[in-house]
């Protein structure tokens, strides 16, 4: 990816250009804005929410990872832990797929596994791919 790519929207990065949503649900509507946003701008709980729709991954899982370096237990608007959740949770068809940034993650929990046990957040399905 180029240096500047955070600085870049999904739909520039992804070169699809959705149309404004007609009628649509506050979710839609936030999805379709996001967008638009520089990656940059983008939340926490922002990234966790579209990873959670499996929104664009190849550009939002690198961004969740830098999140999680900083703070493994970075929290959305629900609970510390909640990013890394929503990560955990993605189709198992992406890592496979992306096994770089699976061992990346696998490496997080491997290191910190006692903290995410105290913290009720479990790896298991995450870790089936070992």
């Amino acid at each position: 990816m180029e240096r500047n790519w955070q600085e870049q929207t999904l739909e520039i990065l992804e070169d699809q250009y959705w149309e404004e949503p007609l009628l649509a649900d506050s979710r839609h509507q936030k999805i379709h804005a996001l967008r638009q946003t520089p990656l940059n701008q983008f939340s926490t709980e922002d990234i966790r929410m579209m990873i959670g729709h499996g929104m664009s991954l190849p550009h939002l899982i690198p961004l969740a990872i830098e999140r999680l370096n900083k703070n493994l237990f970075a929290e959305g608007d629900y609970y510390p832990g909640d990013l890394l959740q929503s990560v955990l949770n993605v189709d198992l068809s992406f890592w496979l797929t992306n096994r770089s940034l699976w061992q990346y993650i696998h490496q997080l929990i491997i290191k910190n596994s006692f903290e995410l046990e105290d913290r009720g957040i479990n790896p298991e399905r995450f870790l089936e791919l070992s």
